[in-house]
């Protein structure tokens, strides 16, 4: 693993537990809000810097992220709500990912 995938890994981290107590409740909505908060300013700050490199440790810092998420919830026994909320959730992962890095590439450009 490469400095970049790490430095992603903390990103996420830090931006999981500032958001993490705006959303509680649950739900379809509530969830692609949450990965919206987290994934958007991740593929901003990749799509600003525009290495090939990074949006490789990007996607994998993102999805590894989200596997971790879901395998610590399961160990400690939370309840997944349903299994078509995971599928969202990992779409929404990749949407809002793609997106912030296409905004941050016409942001960096346009400088």
């Amino acid at each position: 693993m490469n400095y970049a995938f790490w430095r992603y890994q903390l990103f996420l981290s830090l931006l999981y537990i500032f958001w993490g107590e705006f959303f509680v409740s649950g739900g379809i909505l509530n969830q692609v809000a949450f990965n919206f908060s987290l994934f958007y300013p991740l593929g901003f700050l990749v799509g600003y810097r525009a290495k090939f490199e990074q949006v490789r440790s990007a996607y994998l810092a993102a999805f590894t992220f989200n596997l971790f998420s879901y395998l610590i919830a399961s160990i400690t026994e939370y309840p997944i709500g349903s299994w078509i909320l995971v599928v969202i959730d990992f779409v929404s992962l990749a949407v809002f990912l793609n997106v912030g890095m296409y905004i941050g590439r016409r942001a960096q450009s346009k400088e």
